[in-house]
């Protein structure tokens, strides 16, 4: 009985402890939203869905999340916690670029049989964010 109360104590204890602040940095700067496709390219557009975050001019993707064959519409949350190099999560605030794409092959490098959104401008922790998917790459 006495190791119980202990143990109980011990979670009562451990379970108020606050969060480190990059907890805080990662769920204030989420991007929800929804992902739609053409209906033109639904046939076409089957694979792996990449969402991906970029910043700035860079060519490099500071985070990419990958779907694997998404049914549309898709709810998608990306955060920093998605970043392709941990020290890089501080990077994933104000405003970035973010766009999907399908990819047949499952590589997101590649361009052929591939279908891709517009690149959009947000503002990292904004919610509600419609990216549709309407063109197709041969």
């Amino acid at each position: 009985m006495r190791y119980l109360a202990v143990m109980f104590l011990s979670f009562l204890l451990f379970s108020c402890q606050s969060l480190p602040p990059e907890a805080h940095f990662i769920d204030q700067n989420k991007i929800t939203g929804k992902i739609l496709i053409d209906e033109n390219l639904k046939d076409k557009c089957k694979g792996d869905m990449f969402i991906i975050v970029r910043k700035g001019i860079s060519p490099q993707p500071l985070a990419v999340k990958k779907v694997k064959n998404p049914d549309f519409p898709y709810n998608f949350k990306i955060t920093p916690a998605d970043v392709l190099f941990e020290d890089m999560f501080k990077e994933f605030k104000d405003e970035v670029i973010l766009y999907a794409k399908i990819s047949q092959s499952g590589n997101p490098m590649e361009s052929s049989r591939s279908c891709e959104s517009e690149p959009i401008v947000v503002k990292t922790g904004t919610q509600n964010v419609v990216i549709k998917i309407t063109k197709y790459i041969e």
